[in-house]
């Protein structure tokens, strides 16, 4: 009496077995497939999170300092590059000659860390260094500022 019972599930593990073997695997000819490169829109945001593209002034940390008079090279690239002025807006360096001549200096500014959202892209951070070092005391914490990125 067993062995009726195994006899159609012997068989039918067979079948089975028979139906999902392996035929030899996927078979790849030509190249890898790339990326196509992404073109569209790329902003950065400012201290207030509006999108800019190519902006002339920008307020980092926390309004701390401004840069301006900014000329921008490779827009739009993995890093763009920028050199510009960055003045003390707060005043951190205790504006010795107060508030009409705040204390700058020459800065190159980079952006980096791309983010896709929809058919636009927004850096993510900036790197700002001076032009001829060492940069001034005021300046400290504003050498790599993560920028906002809004959501996708």
């Amino acid at each position: 009496m067993r062995l009726r019972r195994l006899v159609p599930c012997a068989v039918l593990a067979a079948c089975l077995t028979g139906c999902g073997g392996v035929d030899g695997g996927v078979h790849v000819e030509g190249p890898a497939a790339t990326t196509i490169p992404w073109t569209g829109p790329v902003y950065m945001t400012n201290y207030y999170g509006r999108p800019w593209q190519r902006p002339k002034e920008i307020e980092v940390a926390y309004g701390r300092v401004r840069l301006h008079k900014l000329t921008w090279r490779d827009w739009g690239s993995p890093r763009a590059r920028a050199t510009g002025v960055a003045t003390d807006s707060s005043c951190m360096s205790g504006c010795p000659d107060g508030t009409d001549n705040l204390p700058t200096y020459r800065a190159d500014v980079v952006l980096s860390g791309l983010v896709r959202r929809g058919d636009v892209a927004f850096y993510s951070h900036m790197t700002l260094a001076p032009v001829q070092p060492p940069a001034p005391s005021w300046a400290k914490y504003t050498a790599n500022t993560d920028l906002e990125v809004p959501d996708a």
